[in-house]
């Protein structure tokens, strides 16, 4: 079954080109899908049209960005996928005050250990979004 012809795997990937460069919606769009057409269209089309579109439409992308990204700090593990989402928060909007801060809150209902923990991750996407910004301004 080609799941790509499918209104909500379009609506999936036009909604990732919002948030994602163009290297992981090619990861997902071409690997994954390589990988597993089923699984691709599960994060395409589920996880991306259904739930982080219209099921959560009264919610800003980038405060779900946010959200995830505190989820993650929470259940631990997941350090790229955390650290693509601070880089992601970061270039819809975000600002880096705004998640040194969402760092603080989260001390008090996850624990200092798991914050620290997320550190070096929140370090390398603010290097990588400064990064990325002096290259748009050199082109």
């Amino acid at each position: 079954m080609n799941y790509r012809n499918h209104d909500k795997y379009q609506k999936g990937i036009k909604l990732m080109q919002e948030k994602y460069e163009q290297s992981v919606i090619d990861s997902v769009d071409k690997g994954l899908y390589e990988f597993s057409p089923e699984l691709a269209d599960l994060v395409v089309s589920h996880g991306m049209a259904e739930v982080w579109g219209e099921k959560t439409s009264s919610i800003a992308l980038k405060d779900k960005e946010m959200l995830v990204a505190a989820a993650l700090i929470a259940q631990g593990g997941c350090d790229e996928e955390f650290e693509g989402h601070i880089y992601n928060s970061l270039n819809i909007g975000n600002s880096k005050q705004q998640i040194k801060e969402m760092l603080i809150l989260l001390t008090l209902y996850v624990g200092v250990p798991k914050v620290l923990a997320k550190l070096p991750y929140v370090q390398k996407a603010f290097k990588k979004f400064d990064d990325s910004k002096l290259n748009k301004k050199e082109i």
